[in-house]
């Protein structure tokens, strides 16, 4: 654990994600990008979850962080430190990114350094997520109304299902024949 704290920092530490913290910040101004990058980062954690470098609690601190961004930037959830935000966007644009250090295309090597730098950052930033946490937990649950769908259009419906179909012959009146040229 130790060791990917340090594999994490040093990543954090890298000129190229110092380069990417920088394009994080102008992130800031544009809610919907941030919102396109935690659609892409979660479609592409959904796609390796199965991967050991994404499963289990990476993919659920991702969901948590992407949570978390989201509720910062739409303005539902306040007091998140600047610097956390732009570090939580580094990572998710350090995440979805095909070209970092080591190259997601790489088998299972690739996503183990985009999974060690977003544990490090969760385990940094432990303290906000646990009170995001906290006020998530306090929030009602959204749920989306379903609208009936209903139409005017006619139907083409059997509407004889259920009924007998030949209520009006008993069952030795019903003519059979039988071939004899067999």
């Amino acid at each position: 654990m130790d060791n990917q704290r340090t594999e994490g920092k040093n990543i954090a530490d890298s000129p190229f994600f110092k380069k990417i913290l920088e394009r994080a910040e102008g992130y800031l101004k544009h809610p919907s990008k941030v919102a396109q990058l935690v659609a892409d980062a979660l479609k592409k954690a959904s796609a390796n979850k199965g991967v050991g470098a994404l499963a289990g609690e990476v993919w659920e601190n991702l969901q948590l962080l992407t949570r978390m961004l989201k509720a910062a930037m739409s303005g539902e959830y306040k007091g998140i430190p600047s610097s956390t935000l732009v570090g939580g966007i580094a990572v998710l644009i350090y995440f979805i990114s095909p070209i970092d250090l080591i190259p997601d295309m790489i088998p299972i090597i690739g996503l183990l350094d985009d999974a060690t730098l977003l544990a490090w950052f969760i385990a940094s930033i432990k303290t906000e997520l646990d009170k995001y946490k906290e006020w998530e937990a306090t929030r009602p649950i959204k749920v989306e109304p379903v609208a009936p769908q209903h139409t005017d259009a006619p139907h083409n419906a059997d509407t004889s299902w259920g009924t007998p179909k030949y209520s009006d012959r008993t069952g030795s009146d019903v003519e059979t024949q039988t071939r004899t040229d067999i």
